[in-house]
């Protein structure tokens, strides 16, 4: 893949390596690579709103229900907890 950069972000890019006596490429690939680490990041935190606003409206419609421990093992078929701690 070729990056085209503008003039401008061309010679940014160029007297950044010379500063770093790195090569361009090397500082361009640091910098995609640190754009898209940040972009999963917002994604995630994004996807962890969304569960959070999913779970709110769950809660508000009455659709969730609490259970005990024990109730929670017998229902994903686990056999009871040692020492029978119910939760």
């Amino acid at each position: 893949m070729t990056l085209r950069l503008g003039d401008a972000d061309d010679r940014m890019l160029t007297e950044r390596a010379r500063s770093e006596n790195r090569s361009k490429q090397e500082v361009a690939r640091e910098a995609i690579h640190a754009y898209l680490t940040d972009q999963v990041r917002r994604i995630e935190d994004l996807e962890d709103e969304l569960a959070l606003a999913r779970y709110q409206l769950r809660r508000q419609l009455g659709e969730v229900r609490y259970v005990t421990q024990a109730e929670a093992r017998s229902a994903l078929g686990l056999p009871p907890a040692p020492g029978g701690a119910g939760g």
